[in-house]
Parts: C-alpha cells; structure tokens; sequence
C-alpha cells in the first residue's frame, strides 16, 4: 500500500513485526507461531482481495475472525467511496476487513455479502 499503509494495517492487527523486501519480494515475519501464522494468514487475505474474491475456509478461523452479513444494498454504503469508511473502521478499531466467499464453493444467495473482520475481539465487537 501507499507509504507501507498496508503492511503497518497488518502487522498490528497480527501484533507481528514485518519487514518487506520489494526488490526480492520477500515478507519476512517475526514474533510469536500464532502471531507469524495470522500475518501471513492477513497478508494472503489482503493480497487477493485485489484479483478478486477472498475464499474464506474453516481453517481461517484462529479465534480472530467474525463473519457478518452485509445486505447487498447495504455494500456500498459499508464499503464508501473507493472503501475508504471500511479504512476508517480499521483504523479506529485495530481490524482487517474484507467482503469474501464463504466455504468451498460460493453460495450464488446475493441477497448479502460475507463481510469477514479479523483482530481481537474488542475491535471486531467495537
């Protein structure tokens, strides 16, 4: 992200130290397994969040994530212009946030998006 916005946004969220080597493209992650694991688990989130929908699976849960659903009508407002208001959620609240798919196959039911928050459970309660 502009000026390392993104990987700050993640190394708090996992309370992990990250370094990015661009030139390389190498992430290298510090702190604790569960601290290393939810980074990369972020990282990857973030990083194909921008090709397309996120597939979100059981194994994504570590006690970090809270799944809501979001009225499709409802999408846009969440989201604001050019996803600035989920930005600002994040910010404020110390949380990653993203719409995704749930499961192995997406459920086609598009009355609602799968919004996915992850961090503590203070911030994705609010």
């Amino acid at each position: 992200g502009k000026g390392g916005k993104t990987k700050m946004k993640v190394a708090k969220v996992a309370n992990c130290e990250i370094e990015l080597y661009e030139r390389d493209l190498i992430l290298e992650l510090r702190g604790s397994r569960m601290q290393r694991q939810r980074a990369k688990k972020y990282a990857e989130g973030v990083m194909a969040q921008r090709t397309g929908p996120v597939m979100i699976t059981d194994d994504f849960d570590d006690g970090d994530l809270t799944l809501l659903r979001v009225p499709q009508e409802a999408v846009g407002f969440v989201t604001g212009r050019a996803g600035n208001f989920l930005r600002t959620i994040e910010e404020e609240w110390g949380v990653l946030m993203f719409f995704c798919e749930v499961g192995s196959k997406g459920s086609r039911s598009k009355d609602f998006e799968k919004l996915a928050i992850f961090g503590s459970v203070r911030g994705r309660r609010g």
